[in-house]
């Protein structure tokens, strides 16, 4: 997975890179218009590149915050000498977090081995379901069935999400662009995988990536997330 993820990065990079240069080149003309077209492209790789940095490193976004404030506090400092005392003390603690951070080897709460183990059990019927809590106190998971050789991953059903969850229209959609559909009675969203071609929990994983940094990332989800496994027995 990891090799995937670097090639998808370095081809963001590189598209973001040839964007910024078009970018500037219609700057240069005074073409807005289309200098606007590429902003917009420079967006969107951006945030792909923010989804697929997260994917491979969990820590990243709070990473990059810490060392934007460390650049914030570099410019306050020559805005404002009379504080440079504060703004020392700041930076040195803000270092010492993204150290911590740095030195820290945290991998994908969904790429264990307990939950490839759950996968396997439940493609080959050793297990009834799994369900896999994002934000237990919210009431938000991911739950896995099977049925009629199709794998099925459902969301929490609408009404039963906590307030809290962020879960507008637009990250509704994006999960329609992963595949996911409303079930028969509207209540909820689920995605079917066939699993006649099943060979490993690679597309299972990608899937759940995709859902917890592209749509659920901003609702601050559970580091230690719970795996509740249904036994036939």
């Amino acid at each position: 997975m990891n090799e995937e993820l670097n090639e998808l990065i370095v081809s963001y990079e590189d598209e973001r890179e040839e964007l910024t240069k078009r970018l500037n080149e219609c700057l240069e003309d005074f073409d807005y218009l289309g200098a606007h077209k590429f902003q917009k492209g420079i967006a969107i790789a951006n945030h792909q590149l923010v989804i697929l940095n997260s994917i491979k490193d969990p820590s990243y976004q709070k990473k990059t915050e810490l060392e934007n404030m460390i650049r914030y506090y570099d410019r306050l400092k020559t805005i404002s000498p009379l504080i440079s005392d504060y703004i020392d003390e700041q930076v040195a603690k803000t270092n010492v977090e993204l150290n911590i951070l740095s030195n820290q080897k945290v991998d994908p709460f969904y790429d264990g081995q307990e939950f490839d183990d759950a996968i396997f059990d439940l493609a080959y019927s050793k297990i009834l379901s799994i369900v896999f809590h994002l934000k237990k106190s919210s009431n938000l998971y991911l739950k896995f069935t099977c049925k009629k050789n199709n794998f099925i991953i459902s969301v929490t059903p609408d009404e039963q999400i906590g307030n809290e969850v962020y879960f507008p229209k637009d990250k509704k959609r994006l999960l329609k662009s992963l595949g996911f559909k409303r079930n028969k009675t509207k209540e909820y969203f689920h995605l079917k995988l066939s699993l006649i071609h099943f060979k490993d929990s690679q597309q299972v994983k990608t899937i759940v990536s995709r859902v917890i940094y592209d749509v659920f990332y901003r609702n601050e989800l559970d580091t230690e997330t719970t795996l509740v496994i249904q036994s036939i027995f």
